[in-house]
């Protein structure tokens, strides 16, 4: 069945804030310039921006389980 707008509005929002994270952390680990030292041998910089890397495939990973939540075929949709 036909998804409501309003859930493809909050999965595209969703989708562009991860990818925003993604793109930040690609950034600060690779990119940047700034410096924090370095922890077990690895810039804290490159574990900062890999760090946000995963929260933002983290967030994309919880967009698709929502947009999968939204089916009206779902036997448990409706149960009280």
């Amino acid at each position: 069945m036909k998804k409501p707008v309003a859930i493809w509005i909050n999965v595209g929002f969703r989708l562009i804030v991860a990818f925003a994270y993604f793109l930040l952390g690609l950034y600060v680990a690779f990119y940047s310039e700034f410096d924090l030292g370095t922890n077990f041998g690895v810039p804290t910089i490159v574990l900062f921006g890999l760090l946000f890397m995963a929260y933002g495939l983290f967030r994309i990973w919880r967009a698709y389980a929502y947009f999968n939540s939204t089916d009206e075929d779902d036997e448990e949709y409706q149960k009280y």
